[in-house]
């Protein structure tokens, strides 16, 4: 009891964590000492070059042509990991960062590159990823905005050190810990704007240790900010309370452990983004718990080019699995398809979708609840499938559509197959599996939805023979 309210002395390292750090950050190769040419990037943004014995390189900010040398901060048997030590040249399509955070915050892989070079490079990864598969693809369409500041959610990390410092921010690289931010380039300006006011605030809490993380939410009109509250203190309910009446916030914490309730200190969350169908404005409500695209714009435009793709769609009957809100459900529905099905895992999201149907006059609309990793849904009669799931993929359905194409039962298996994908390894999987059954890819697309980051958003029209 001698150490009660006395920090610990640190623990020693034992001979195997010592063992372990040790061959982490050796060099174990002469590597860095050489003057290497960087040949291409790695799917996730790195640079690859090769030391005299062959061994690979993967390098944090090195683009292709570069000559550089390399400081390696991590050795496995068949590839090391390491950052640039000096640059002997810049590549065409290196520029200079526009966020001040790049290169510890771990928000961002590729503020480095030019956006345009940015996009070639996802658009050469979705290929890379389709001939591994074996699948064909026709030229791949890139989709993406000028506008850097796109994202209009995020969630933002709050510590407090054991010195009494605040830490305000997102990861960083590779890291759990946090990056302090006062401002972020990628957020829209609604939230931005909002980082330095809200650090002000928590650094005036009485108890800024008993937050957790901040979720912040740019909608039409709104801004939402939900705090994850560990236990509630009073009076700092009331500086929340004075806060978003001063920046004309709704705000609400998720109190508590087990349960977490969500209680809303100030104004009433009314959050929704609008959709453009040809001459017709959709309004979609969501709460800030659900799932919505992340970069407004960029959904917009990518739902404008399904429907070019898909041409008139008048008269269809289409299922729209993992459907959300209704972000692609209301959208055929106000297209002209004559009955729309949508299917989503979360209650409260049907429910939603069914509210946002009903508030945009779609009675053709109809939503329920399955689990799409185990219960499927019959498709017969269907005549457009719209997949967008999550990064796991649609392989179950799209297993049970391949064994049924097999087998003959074309009624059950739709003529088209319009597949949105956050993951294209996965994309790229579920795609085999409808090529080798008799569906091929029509179109396909890569949307830069995640700006400046090594992920991408892609879209494929997957069409069957005519029976």
């Amino acid at each position: 009891m001698a150490l009660l309210g006395q920090k610990r002395p640190a623990r020693k390292p034992t001979r195997r964590e010592k063992e372990v750090a040790s061959r982490g950050t050796r060099n174990a190769s002469d590597a860095d000492s050489q003057w290497l040419t960087v040949d291409r990037l790695a799917h996730d943004g790195r640079g690859i070059a090769h030391d005299e014995s062959g061994k690979t390189q993967f390098i944090d900010q090195a683009l292709p042509g570069e000559r550089v040398t390399l400081a390696i901060h991590r050795t496995h048997k068949r590839f090391n990991e390491a950052h640039v030590r000096a640059r002997d040249n810049a590549a065409d399509s290196r520029v200079t960062p526009p966020c001040g955070y790049f290169g510890s915050c771990g928000g961002c892989d590729l503020q480095h590159m030019a956006l345009d070079a940015q996009r070639t490079h996802k658009v050469q990864v979705l290929g890379e990823h389709a001939t591994r598969n074996g699948v064909t693809l026709p030229e791949i369409q890139p989709l993406g905005e000028d506008e850097s500041r796109y994202r209009r959610r995020a969630r933002i990390g709050v510590r407090v050190t054991d010195a009494g410092e605040l830490q305000f921010g997102f990861r960083g690289r590779g890291s759990n810990q946090l990056v302090d931010i006062t401002t972020c380039s990628v957020l829209v300006p609604e939230l931005d704007r909002l980082l330095a006011p809200l650090r002000e605030l928590i650094e005036s809490l009485e108890a800024p240790k008993r937050l957790g993380h901040l979720e912040l939410t740019a909608a039409e009109g709104q801004v939402i900010v939900v705090v994850r509250q560990l236990k509630a203190v009073p009076r700092d309910a009331q500086r929340w309370q004075a806060f978003a009446e001063q920046h004309g916030l709704v705000v609400g914490w998720r109190v508590g452990r087990d349960p977490v309730v969500l209680e809303w200190l100030s104004g009433t969350p009314n959050a929704a983004y609008s959709l453009n169908i040809g001459a017709t404005t959709l309004r979609l409500a969501f709460s800030p718990g659900d799932f919505v695209q992340v970069n407004a714009a960029l959904n917009q435009r990518l739902i404008d080019t399904a429907f070019e793709w898909l041409g008139d769609v008048s008269g269809l009957k289409v299922m729209d699995l993992y459907a959300g809100v209704g972000n692609l459900t209301l959208a055929a529905a106000a297209a002209g398809a004559s009955e729309v099905t949508g299917i989503e895992g979360s209650q409260g999201m049907v429910d939603q979708l069914m509210v946002n149907a009903e508030a945009n006059g779609l009675a053709q609309v109809s939503a329920r609840r399955a689990d799409l990793s185990k219960a499927l849904p019959s498709l017969e009669g269907i005549d457009l499938l719209v997949l967008d799931p999550p990064r796991d993929g649609a392989q179950p359905l799209c297993e049970e559509l391949a064994r049924d194409l097999h087998a003959g039962r074309v009624s059950r298996v739709p003529q088209r197959v319009l597949y949105i994908a956050c993951d294209p390894t996965t994309l790229m999987r579920d795609a085999r599996l409808l090529q080798e059954a008799g569906y091929r890819v029509t179109r396909a697309l890569m949307a830069d939805m995640f700006v400046h980051t090594a992920h991408l958003e892609s879209m494929l029209l997957l069409e069957r023979a005519e029976d």
